[in-house]
């Protein structure tokens, strides 16, 4: 009694001086700050009381059914409407507060995409925050306010056939806006029991003031035709109740950059002394309008740039392979060839890489849209051609990789065999490994990566340091994500984000003959084309330089992906100087020709 008498005179003492605000945090304890029971006092068909739209003039899609856990005769149905922007459902708690425990019970459809979504907010606030939860993919997945990406709280939670037999799961999140972590509690697949332990501890999105609100998402976030029951929907504030658990700290990035502060002003960054630009190919209004995925090689005096062409669209049907050809030195360029010349149906061919190899010119390019299903690229695969030197055509040698479309001319390992970075059939990172000298049969390794990642054509690039292979990747958060192998190639480690900042676009690692490493890629976004460029030891970066910069000229023709942009660059060095090739607009392809001394860390650059 005389801890409580205390206590009770030190909160009173504490809110004289802080206002009457702190009292409704500290001196309650555990009070019951929302409750909708069981919703069995909400009529069907009306309106909930209490509940208001998120934002104004949106139409979420909420209605009382039948049909709740245990006891219960009514629970609440949620599913996508078509209003655009934040729309929820939400409900303020009866004070606002510091540290809260949501339970609720939730069941969910069989949906690709997401099918719940949960938030908490500040009062009367205009987006999400500490909270902010959903079922996305098959997983329940909280989202992180670091790295701005869904993380997954657990996969152990069940999707329902239908809403007649629902499956129930029973979930607990302690919130603390003073703590990064959310810890979460949920049962069993069919059961309301939560278990002692909790399931995880995820950091939470924009943990600064306090909770208001909780707020149940309707929209477009969730997917078509899904939808999800919640019931028994309890909050409880207090300063006495658990705090969250620690959230385990985000690893150190891989440090890719080594170099000086990147200016956040592109313009302060010089532009490759001497760079010339020209046009290798532009469309006609006749003929074969979307162009991407540029690579270049030379042979015998000539230099070799093909690229995927198809009539309209990214990826559309009828895509083929075609190239061009030049004598001297890329200043002028042949008429069109075709490589990969697609097919009538579904089946098409694409961009991917030339090389040199045994005296003769080759091409790997992806080839997809039959066999196998994939995210991205049904029946993903890897058709070799060879340019016959006595017949001067390109001859098909087959199928000589599966799951893997590349990107990067191979590099040459210690141990004999050729490598090659790319992405699979769901658009996920991997690489392929030639069998010694035969290039007509290839492995695919795939990379694992974070969720984080949040792996959305994750193209790949790699190069060699003796037995060590470092694969640069496409991924989320604006920066480049990185994996190792030490065993060339054949096991990797998990990918992970490093201190190098680049967009959601492919890039080009490579190696001059000056020993030194360097990373063709877009900065900030595709207005801008840079390379970076390391010493002779280290595979790092630590000077960089404009290739192109500004907004591109607009495509002049339809078709989907198009924008103005300077994209997938692809490099190759010839007699001193470095080739890089790169999509402009998606229509025309371009080429930069950059003088190799000038590209050392001693160069003035940032």
């Amino acid at each position: 009694m005389l801890m409580l008498e205390f206590r009770f005179r030190w909160v009173v003492f504490v809110s004289s001086l802080l206002g009457a605000s702190v009292v409704s945090q500290v001196a309650k304890a555990s009070d019951l700050v929302m409750s909708d029971g069981d919703f069995e006092h909400a009529e069907q068909g009306k309106p909930l009381v209490g509940w208001s739209v998120f934002t104004q003039g949106t139409l979420p899609q909420f209605s009382v059914v039948a049909g709740g856990p245990g006891k219960s005769r009514k629970c609440l149905r949620g599913e996508r409407s078509l209003s655009g922007k934040l729309v929820a459902l939400r409900k303020p708690l009866a004070e606002p507060q510091r540290r809260v425990v949501i339970e609720f019970t939730f069941a969910f459809s069989k949906n690709a995409g997401r099918v719940f979504h949960i938030w908490s907010s500040e009062p009367n606030a205009t987006d999400a925050g500490r909270l902010n939860l959903c079922v996305q993919n098959g997983a329940l997945m909280q989202f992180d306010g670091r790295t701005r990406s869904w993380g997954v709280v657990s996969r152990e939670v069940k999707a329902s056939g239908n809403p007649v037999s629902p499956i129930w799961h029973r979930l607990q999140a302690i919130v603390d806006t003073g703590h990064g972590g959310i810890t979460f509690r949920l049962s069993k697949p069919g059961s309301l029991a939560l278990p002692d332990a909790p399931t995880a501890t995820r950091y939470g999105y924009r943990m600064t003031s306090l909770i208001g609100e909780v707020g149940l998402v309707s929209g477009q976030r969730i997917a078509s035709n899904a939808w999800y029951l919640i019931d028994d929907l309890v909050v409880k504030g207090g300063l006495d109740l658990p705090v969250p658990e620690k959230v385990a700290p985000l690893p150190e990035p891989f440090r890719l950059w080594t170099g000086p502060p990147i200016p956040k002003d592109v313009s302060e960054i010089p532009f490759v002394p001497g760079v010339v630009h020209r046009t290798i190919h532009s469309p006609k209004a006749d003929g074969y309008r979307f162009l991407h995925g540029a690579a270049i090689v030379h042979h015998g005096g000539v230099f070799y740039a093909n690229w995927a062409n198809s009539p309209t669209n990214e990826n559309g049907p009828h895509e083929t392979l075609q190239g061009k050809r030049s004598v001297d030195g890329g200043v002028t360029w042949s008429p069109l060839e075709v490589v990969g010349p697609g097919f009538d149906g579904a089946d098409r061919h694409s961009h991917g890489m030339l090389f040199e190899h045994q005296g003769k010119v080759w091409t790997i390019c992806s080839r997809f849209g039959v066999g196998e299903s994939g995210q991205r690229f049904d029946g993903l695969r890897g058709e070799a051609f060879v340019l016959n030197m006595e017949t001067d055509h390109w001859e098909s040698r087959g199928i000589v990789m599966r799951n893997c479309w590349p990107y990067d001319e191979p590099v040459r390992m210690p141990n004999g065999n050729l490598i090659t970075g790319g992405q699979d059939k769901d658009g996920l990172p991997v690489v392929a490994i030639s069998h010694g000298d035969d290039v007509t049969k290839w492995d695919s390794v795939l990379i694992p990566y974070e969720r984080r990642l949040a792996p959305s054509f994750a193209e790949t690039t790699v190069h060699t340091n003796c037995n060590t292979v470092l694969a640069v990747i496409r991924g989320g958060c604006n920066v480049a994500w990185i994996s190792v192998s030490k065993d060339f190639g054949r096991t990797w480690s998990t990918a992970g984000p490093s201190n190098f900042p680049m967009p959601r676009a492919k890039a080009y690692f490579g190696r001059l003959s000056t020993g030194q490493y360097y990373l063709i890629s877009n900065l900030v976004n595709r207005d801008t084309l840079v390379i970076s460029v390391g010493n002779r030891i280290e595979m790092t970066l630590q000077k960089m330089w404009r290739v192109q910069h500004g907004r591109s000229i607009p495509p002049r023709f339809p078709g989907t992906a198009k924008a103005k942009q300077w994209s997938y660059p692809y490099g190759y060095e010839h007699d001193g100087k470095l080739y890089i090739v790169y999509s402009v607009g998606k229509e025309e392809c371009g080429l930069s020709v950059l003088d190799i001394a000038y590209l050392t860390v001693d160069c003035a650059s940032p």
